[in-house]
C-alpha cells in the first residue's frame, strides 16, 4: 500500500514511509487498498462456497416468516446498503426507499462491500478472524456477524420463533431442500448443514465483494491522471481538516468508537426506540464507495454526502475525543465541493452486482421487495 499524507504541490503526494506520530491524531495516513485479501485459516474460500453463500444471501428461507433475505437491506442496486435512514425488516414490502410497513431496525444498513478488509491499519495489517463488525463493534469477524441478523426479531426472525429456536428452524429447512444439500456438499465436501457452515458460506460470499481499484487507489499507486485537480484539492482539504484522524488507513476508518452529536432520528423517537450505541459511541464508518450509500450516520440523519461533510463544521465533541478535538474544518462552498469530489473518487463499482433469477427455496430472491 502506498501511504499518503498532505499534498505539498498540486497533483503531487508525499509518500510516507513510516508510521505516523502517535501524539498527532491528524497525521494518520490514508492509502490504496491491497489488491488481495486475507482469508481466515478456518474458512478458506472456494468458488463453490461463494456460490452457496450468494444463494443463502438472497434466499428468504433464512428468515422466520420467509419474507426477508440478507439482500433485502444490502442490495447491490444501493451499493449493498440501502437508501433509507433506518432499515425495515420483517413484514416490510418494497425495496429501500419504497419499502413500507416493516419492523423498524434502529440503525442504518452499512454496505458490505470491502468488509473483507475490516480492521485494516495503515500498514495493511489485519486479522480477518479477529476484526470488528456492526456499528458497535460487537462482532469479531464476518463469520461471527453473519447469523446476528437472522437472530434479530426486527431484521429477519420475526415473532414466530424465539432467538433460541430460529437457527435450528433454518437448518431444518435447508436440510429438507435437496438443492441445498448438493450445494453444501459441493462447498464443504459433505452434506452436513449447520449454523457454522451457514455463517462460513455467507462470510465467503461477503468477502468476495471487493472493490479496490477506485480512481483514488490508482492515484495512490502512482497514476497522477486518475484524480482531477479538484479531487486532489479535496484530498488536501480532507487531511488539513483532520478528517483522517478517524477516517484513516486504506479503508478510511480507524474502526474505533467515537461520540458525535448526531441528530436524533424522529422516526425512532416516535416509535419509542432508543439507541445509545456503546456509551453513546459508534464506529467510524469506512468511506469506501461512500457516494453510493446515502444516507449517512448510524441513524441515517444526514441525507446527502454534502450534508454529511457540512455536519463536521463546528462539530461538538461531548466525549473530549482527541481525534475529534483536532478537527479544523473550513466550511465554505469551494472546500465542500472539493472534499465531495475527492470522496466520490473512492468509488469502484467493479463488485458483483448480479441478482439470481431464482433461489433454491423457490421464494422471491431478496424477499418481499
Amino acid at each position: 500500500m502506498k501511504k499518503l499524507s498532505a499534498v505539498m504541490l498540486p497533483l503531487v503526494l508525499a509518500a510516507c514511509g513510516g508510521a505516523s506520530p502517535s501524539d498527532d491524531p491528524t497525521s494518520e495516513q490514508v492509502g490504496s487498498l491491497p489488491l488481495t485479501i486475507i482469508e481466515p485459516a478456518n474458512n478458506p474460500s472456494s468458488a463453490e462456497k461463494v456460490a452457496l453463500g450468494k444463494q443463502l444471501f438472497w434466499d428468504p428461507i433464512l428468515s422466520g416468516n420467509q419474507d426477508v433475505a440478507c439482500a433485502t437491506c444490502h442490495h447491490p442496486d444501493n451499493g449493498y446498503a440501502e437508501h433509507i435512514d433506518v432499515s425495515m425488516g420483517v413484514g416490510g414490502v418494497g425495496l429501500s426507499e419504497a419499502r413500507t410497513s416493516g419492523a423498524l431496525v434502529k440503525r442504518n444498513s452499512p454496505t458490505i462491500v470491502n468488509t473483507a478488509y475490516n480492521g485494516i491499519d495503515e500498514n495493511s495489517n489485519y486479522d480477518p478472524s479477529a476484526t470488528v463488525m456492526f456499528w458497535d463493534n460487537r462482532a469479531t469477524s464476518l463469520e461471527d456477524q453473519a447469523l446476528d441478523p437472522i437472530r434479530s426479531k426486527e431484521e429477519m426472525r420475526g415473532d414466530q420463533f424465539t432467538e433460541a429456536e430460529i437457527l435450528d428452524e433454518v437448518v431444518s429447512r435447508l436440510n429438507a431442500n435437496g438443492e441445498y444439500m448438493t450445494l453444501f456438499t459441493d462447498a464443504f465436501g459433505d452434506s452436513t448443514i449447520n449454523d457454522e457452515r451457514i455463517a462460513q458460506a455467507l462470510a465467503a460470499f461477503e468477502r468476495s465483494l471487493i472493490s479496490a481499484n477506485s480512481p483514488f487507489d490508482r492515484y495512490a499507486r502512482g497514476d497522477e491522471s486518475a484524480l482531477t485537480q479538484q479531487q486532489v484539492r479535496g484530498l488536501n482539504a480532507f487531511i488539513d481538516a483532520g478528517c483522517n484522524a478517524c477516517h484513516s488507513g486504506p479503508m478510511f476508518s480507524d474502526y474505533a468508537l467515537h461520540q458525535l452529536t448526531v441528530e436524533t432520528n424522529p422516526k425512532l423517537t416516535n416509535a419509542g426506540i432508543e439507541d445509545n450505541g456503546v456509551d453513546g459511541k459508534f464506529r467510524t464508518p469506512s468511506l469506501r464507495n461512500v457516494a453510493l450509500t446515502a444516507p449517512y450516520m448510524h441513524n441515517g440523519t444526514e441525507r446527502t454526502l454534502r450534508d454529511a461533510i457540512a455536519f463536521y463544521d463546528g462539530v461538538r465533541n461531548p466525549s473530549n475525543d482527541p481525534a475529534l478535538a483536532a478537527l479544523d474544518f473550513d466550511n465554505n462552498g469551494d472546500t465542500i465541493d472539493a472534499i465531495e469530489a475527492f470522496l466520490m473518487s473512492l468509488t469502484d463499482e467493479s463488485f458483483d452486482k448480479t441478482i439470481p433469477d431464482a433461489v433454491p427455496s423457490g421464494l422471491n430472491p431478496g424477499g418481499d421487495i
